[in-house]
């Protein structure tokens, strides 16, 4: 997920990503002055009924929307564009070979009917959204269809008067990614040096305080790599002080070069798992949740971290496809796992400029890949996926 908040609010909300999996942030108020309510149980994904002993997440009264969401989120790339170049993704691994493009306007607005049917939009894919030139107006479209709107951010392009813009717009999360907590971080991900993106985060904070604002609910985005694993344990004292909602720690899972192997965290050691309670514990007592994958499920639903049943994404190209992994559209695409490689092509189901979003989505190939986890066999896109629940 790129992606896209995610946590045990959605079952697996990236989120995207995904390079940020997509978590629900806190009470804030709904439209027309009504606040939203909390609901202590999670949601099943084939009925629409609380499940027992789950945990808080934020929904909004039903008498907003025609009907239940169909989706617990859609994920919207609104550009593959990018100004840093991180070691790890896809667009630096690719170089002139990555296709460059914004999603149109236009295209966005053929969102807009559906969108009522999420609980949560997430406006990140590939590249770093803030570069779209009509990125708040896609966030305040979103906002105004009724769901909760989310994005990602690598934070270096948030000067006050971005930050006050994102504000205004009403937005409710906003994650920006890390990969460390020091040196790492800024050799991992250049261009986004973590001085620039702690700027990034107090320009929010300060446009926030101003506005008299609780929102957006500022998330961080930590993909945790082989190489800084020793820089996770500084990730409290980093973020001490500041009103930070939620950390969702992911691992790359999408790897298209061998030499980024090593960046894998392939077995959650009982060291690791042991670092990684440590860590949310002191992040706990500074009123920050931690929340990951490795170990288990998690509490999240679906067969898989991209909850493939119930969300989908949509390329700036405007095709539809059921996660970011499946969204690479770059010729001759290879994955490279545990020694071996195989292909990774694009999965899509139809573009927005030709159809609408819920009629790919009620499109008889894409319902036979949703029961393909019911039934077998898988799409070869998700065979041997890491990103597979083991049952």
């Amino acid at each position: 997920m790129l992606g896209i908040p995610r946590g045990d609010a959605l079952g697996s909300l990236p989120l995207l990503v995904s390079m940020y999996e997509i978590p629900i942030g806190q009470p804030r108020v709904g439209g027309k002055g009504e606040k939203a309510k909390i609901q202590p149980a999670r949601y099943n994904t084939s009925q629409e009924r609380p499940v027992k002993g789950s945990r808080p997440m934020v929904i909004f009264p039903w008498k907003r929307l025609p009907t239940p969401p169909a989706w617990d989120w859609i994920q919207v790339e609104v550009t593959t564009r990018c100004n840093a170049l991180c070691s790890y993704c896809p667009r630096t691994v690719y170089g002139k070979s990555w296709p460059e493009r914004d999603l149109p306007l236009e295209i966005f607005r053929r969102l807009l009917p559906d969108l009522p049917r999420a609980r949560h939009v997430h406006l990140q894919g590939w590249g770093e959204p803030l570069l779209h030139p009509e990125f708040f107006q896609m966030a305040r479209l979103a906002r105004k269809a009724g769901c909760q709107v989310g994005t990602t951010t690598n934070g270096t392009l948030l000067d006050q008067e971005l930050a006050r813009e994102l504000v205004a717009t009403g937005i409710d999360v906003v994650a920006f990614s890390l990969a460390g907590t020091g040196p790492k971080n800024d050799a991992l991900r250049r261009g986004a040096p973590l001085g620039r993106v702690m700027a990034g985060i107090l320009s929010l904070l300060q446009a926030r305080s101003q506005a008299g604002s609780r929102v957006p609910e500022i998330h961080i985005a930590y993909m945790l790599l082989g190489s800084a694993l020793e820089e996770l344990v500084s990730l409290p004292h980093i973020l001490r002080g500041l009103p930070v909602g939620q950390v969702v720690v992911s691992t790359l899972d999408c790897v298209l070069d061998a030499s980024l192997e090593r960046e894998v965290v392939g077995e959650s050691t009982p060291e690791l798992l042991s670092c990684l309670d440590e860590v949310g514990k002191r992040l706990a007592a500074q009123g920050t949740l931690l929340h990951h994958h490795l170990g288990g499920k998690g509490g999240s639903s679906g067969p898989c971290t991209e909850n493939v049943l119930r969300a989908m994404v949509v390329g700036a190209d405007g095709e539809v496809t059921p996660c970011v992994y499946t969204n690479l559209d770059v010729p001759r695409a290879r994955q490279f796992r545990a020694g071996g490689e195989k292909p990774l092509e694009r999965l899509s189901f139809g573009n927005l400029a030709q159809r609408s979003l819920r009629s790919i989505w009620e499109d008889q190939a894409y319902q036979a890949f949703r029961h393909s986890f019911h039934r077998g066999p898988l799409f070869a896109q998700c065979q041997s996926c890491p990103k597979l629940y083991q049952t």
